[in-house]
Formats: C-alpha cells, sequence, structure tokens
C-alpha cells in the first residue's frame, strides 16, 4: 500500500515542477529550500522531498529543449538534465518512503 502512495505521490510531485516555468520559480524554488532545511534540523526525511523538488526541474528543461530543438536528445546537456531529474525523482521517491507510515500496528511491549 505504501509503495502505491509513493508512486503516485512521486509522479505527482515530479510532474508539478512544470509549475517552476516562469517568474514563479523565483518563488517556488527558496521556499522548497528554505523547507528542506526546515525538515532537515528536524531530522525529518520530508527533507528529501523539498531538496529533490527543485532538481525535477532538469526534467522539464530536458523536455522541453527535445521538442525545441532538433538532435537534441544527443547531446551532453540532455544527458546531464534528464540524469538531475532522475535523481531528484529518486531523492522524492525515498524522502516519501521513509517518511510515510507504513500500515503495520506497533507490537506490544513484552515485559520481562
Amino acid at each position: 500500500m505504501r509503495a502505491m502512495f509513493v508512486l503516485i505521490l512521486s509522479t505527482i510531485i515530479a510532474a508539478s515542477s512544470i509549475l517552476m516555468v516562469g517568474p514563479q520559480i523565483i518563488v517556488i524554488v527558496p521556499l522548497a529550500l528554505v523547507l528542506g532545511i526546515f525538515f532537515a534540523v528536524r531530522r525529518s526525511f520530508g527533507s528529501l522531498v523539498c531538496f529533490g523538488y527543485p532538481f525535477t526541474f532538469g526534467l522539464i528543461i530536458a523536455w522541453i529543449g527535445y521538442k525545441e530543438t532538433p538532435g537534441y536528445e544527443q547531446t551532453l546537456t540532455f544527458a546531464v538534465l534528464v540524469g538531475v531529474g532522475l535523481f531528484a525523482c529518486v531523492l522524492i521517491a525515498v524522502g516519501l518512503w521513509l517518511s510515510l507510515p507504513d500500515r503495520k500496528g506497533k507490537e506490544p511491549v513484552r515485559g520481562n
């Protein structure tokens, strides 16, 4: 069940990086980084999600370059952007996996 939530939420978060196209990137990226620092100070794995989100923009830039420039998918820039974007997706998935609760109940504590 948790794997399904991680997959769905990771996809939604990565797809929402399209919102960073335009001047709103000036607000979104610093906000994500500040939230990432906040969660890191609290020792939460949610910081991985916040730190990974701005880097998913690499996938958006690679997609735009692919659509706009013929032969762009054969360049080193394209490969680097896709690599950065996929690394960000892995950060988001790991952060969600470690921060979402599993559906197992806690085992009762047995006395000595």
